[in-house]
């Protein structure tokens, strides 16, 4: 049985599918006839090995047998930068060092450490202009806050606190998952201020945060991901019995959900708009799924061990 969306979600994607490719189109004449052709992109995540460790792997959407990123880096949620030129991913914890965020800009070379020794920090997320990094970070407090930093030459500069401790947070109150708008001008993300776990948006600078999701005794959200447009918010909604990807209006209001037979998490919409790719957990094997927003398209990626926290990359060869 293929996924699907709740109507009328498909109809109102289609159509906002319709719209990007209008807007792909204009311009006409020779000069845009003579243009490059469009980017590809390959979704990338990290995949288990049979010792037990993480390792990050790349797959092509219209198949074939997933790869080893670069030379073979261990850890988790890579996230590239929108030329592909870059990425960055949290390294593996040990017994004397927590996750932290790590640099890649020669697949062939080593990674280089973005964090301050002995600082946890992790799912860092990129600008739309590939100038600044968002992140979770432990610095300023045991359960995290949203970071954003510049990178320049190979380092973080002007690290910024977006969300410190309020008077009034409840006692547990990380915020975490932070994800960039296609503009620049947003970052939403998760946080439990409001006593559970709900999607929230602010602006680029920390400043007028708004709760999107209601804070809920029987759920938590998780994950956001942007469509290209910035007209939608992909996330994952969790539950004791259920973990489900949904989408949300960016502006609020009621979300709609995939008909898919298991448990899906961590959701990623492609900069070209075409999938939203997921880790989901069918018959016992947990893989890297790929959904076609806008039908009822459902592709399988296929590899042994558990795979997940999957995002993408510009693909920098034929």
């Amino acid at each position: 049985m293929h996924p699907r969306f709740h109507s009328p979600l498909p109809v109102r994607l289609a159509l906002a599918a319709a719209a990007l490719a209008l807007v792909a189109g204009c311009g006409g004449g020779p000069a845009s006839q003579a243009s490059a052709p469009p980017p590809a992109y390959e979704v990338i995540f990290d995949g288990q090995n049979p010792d037990g460790s993480r390792m990050l792997y790349y797959a092509r959407p219209e198949g074939g047998a997933p790869q080893v990123l670069g030379r073979g880096y261990l850890g988790t949620r890579p996230q590239a930068r929108p030329d592909g030129l870059a990425l960055v991913y949290a390294s593996l914890p040990t017994e004397t060092a927590p996750m932290q965020l790590m640099l890649v800009t020669d697949l062939s070379q080593p990674a280089l450490r973005l964090s301050p020794p002995g600082v946890g920090e992790r799912e860092g997320a990129w600008s739309p202009d590939g100038t600044r990094l968002a992140f979770h970070s432990q610095q300023d407090e045991p359960d995290g806050d949203i970071f954003v930093a510049r990178l320049r030459d190979g380092a973080l500069e002007g690290r910024t606190n977006l969300t410190p401790r309020q008077p009034g947070d409840p006692e547990i109150s990380p915020d975490v998952t932070p994800a960039w708008s296609p503009d620049g001008t947003r970052l939403a993300f998760t946080s439990y201020r409001s006593g559970s776990p709900a999607l929230w948006v602010m602006a680029a600078d920390g400043t007028q945060a708004r709760q999107l999701t209601p804070t809920s005794a029987t759920h938590g959200d998780y994950f956001p991901t942007w469509s290209p447009d910035g007209q939608w918010i992909a996330f994952q909604r969790l539950s004791q019995d259920a973990a489900r990807i949904g989408l949300l209006p960016a502006d609020g209001g009621s979300p709609a959900f995939f008909d898919f037979d298991g448990r899906a998490y961590a959701p990623s919409w492609s900069p070209d708009g075409q999938w939203i790719a997921f880790s989901g957990l069918r018959d016992g094997e947990t893989d890297i799924y790929l959904q076609a927003p806008h039908s009822p398209e459902l592709r399988r990626i296929v590899r042994p061990g558990v795979d997940q926290g999957p995002s993408w990359m510009r693909r920098r060869t034929p």
